[in-house]
């Protein structure tokens, strides 16, 4: 029976995660008259339990900055301060807001609500420099989350079929669907963390998606979700281990170095298709250029799945491109060659925010690889240093049950933020998003349209 895809959620908070943006402070000349109860409809105030009488102190972590109760007390008892632990929290990527907001949305899997609004810049670099077409955002039918249009976020992994010659020597290609444009990893970091690796995998699991799996960190606790694992591994990784483990995965990446023997890889290649024919082949690499000799093996069908790798906040390792740029470097390129959908697109790193996964679809990635969000999802601070022996949040220590729940909690509240996205483009399926770049607007590209007629004289 036809079933719609959903995704369960159920809260799930942490103690460590409980740093608002502002401290509320009450005044000694408060009354005591109880009206910031009635206008904040977030529990920030309430009457202290064992004297009634009084007001306790404000639970600040609860405050969404709406300021009601500060221009309402009739005393001026009540006023805000910076919260410096808060301040203190991640980088200049990954900024203290990005993190709040992801520890909100692994809470309850909602998306969160701030009633200050949006003060920051109008513009910014990498994915804040794209601003998302929202044209149809006035028909009231266009919407997904609450059931009344069908909007699919599905996507497929593996090469598409094209025209039909000869139905009776019809071959199809490998491909499979995952319910959502997202894959998961479980080496954010390059944290090797069993309690990480498994909560990680479970969400991936529960989710009907892929989570990427260095071969090194497989252990038998993770045979149940064999058909959830994109085994990732080096040449050397795979003359050591049984190949029993490659037969039963859905996904084999081979991870290219910078200097690697294509003689080797096409024997490894081979080798592959001989254990797991049914199986999608990857190639993930850092170069910000690919020589024709790689593109051979998706010409050939040896390959089907290209993985860009950048860093946590988006920059490609080499040529310092943004991974925006890089994606959509090569989906320009591989459509101007007529062979786009030969190769699935997916890309790794800088993917902080909700918004930032139809961002990437749009530069031409079929799905987004999370990372140090799903650690960030689990409480991490982004800390400049991260140790598990020295986590302020002993993130190694966290119940992989709690840990799998906010990873979903937060997919969810992404999903949803997705399906608005679609709703306002008048999109009923995530597929039509790939490389639409006429539903955005890239920043560099206007100014350069606006003002390259002025400086070119």
């Amino acid at each position: 029976m036809y079933k719609r895809y959903h995704i369960d959620t159920s809260p799930a908070k942490l103690a460590s995660t409980n740093i608002g943006t502002f401290r509320i402070i009450r005044d000694e000349n408060c009354l005591n008259c109880g009206r910031c109860i009635s206008l904040c409809i977030y529990d920030v105030h309430e009457r202290d339990r064992n004297d009634p009488r009084k007001m306790s102190d404000p639970l600040s972590p609860c405050c969404k900055n709406c300021f009601s109760c500060i221009q309402n007390c009739p005393q001026q008892a009540l006023k805000m301060i910076r919260n410096e632990e808060f301040e203190k929290l991640g980088n200049t990527y990954w900024t203290p807001q990005i993190i709040q907001t992801i520890w909100n949305e692994a809470e309850e899997g909602e998306i969160p609500v701030y009633g200050a609004g949006y003060r920051g810049p109008f513009k910014g670099t990498g994915f804040d420099a794209i601003w998302t077409d929202m044209s149809e955002i006035v028909r009231p039918t266009r919407d997904g989350i609450h059931g009344r249009e069908y909007i699919a976020t599905s996507v497929d992994l593996g090469r598409k079929l094209p025209w039909i010659q000869n139905f009776e020597n019809l071959i199809l290609p490998n491909s499979f669907e995952i319910q959502i444009p997202m894959l998961l990893d479980t080496h954010p970091l390059g944290l090797n963390c069993n309690t990480i690796i498994l909560a990680i995998l479970k969400a991936a699991h529960q989710l009907g998606t892929l989570a990427f799996l260095d071969i090194k960190n497989y252990m038998d606790e993770l045979k149940p979700y064999l058909r959830s694992i994109a085994l990732r591994c080096s040449f050397e990784e795979l003359s050591q281990h049984d190949s029993a483990l490659l037969k039963k995965v859905r996904l084999i990446e081979i991870v290219l170095s910078q200097k690697f023997s294509h003689a080797k890889l096409e024997q490894t290649l081979k080798h592959l298709k001989e254990h797991n024919p049914a199986a999608l082949i990857s190639l993930g690499t850092t170069d910000s250029y690919i020589t024709e000799e790689i593109l051979k093996y998706f010409h050939e069908e040896r390959a089907d799945v290209l993985h860009l790798y950048a860093d946590s906040s988006g920059k490609s390792f080499e040529g310092n491109l943004f991974i925006s740029d890089l994606i959509r470097q090569f989906h320009v390129q591989f459509v101007q060659n007529g062979n786009r959908d030969e190769i699935t697109i997916i890309g790794t790193g800088g993917i902080a925010a909700a918004e930032h996964v139809p961002k990437i679809i749009i530069c031409g990635a079929d799905a987004a690889v999370l990372d140090l969000s799903l650690l960030v999802a689990m409480g991490c601070r982004v800390c400049k240093v991260c140790e598990t022996e020295h986590c302020p949040v002993e993130i190694d220590r966290l119940e992989p049950e709690l840990a799998k729940q906010r990873i979903i909690n937060m997919i969810c509240a992404w999903r949803d933020q997705l399906l608005e996205i679609l709703s306002a483009m008048g999109i009923r399926d995530v597929r039509r998003l790939r490389g639409e770049v006429g539903r955005a607007m890239f920043y560099e590209e206007i100014e350069k349209e606006s003002f390259e007629f002025i400086f070119d004289k």
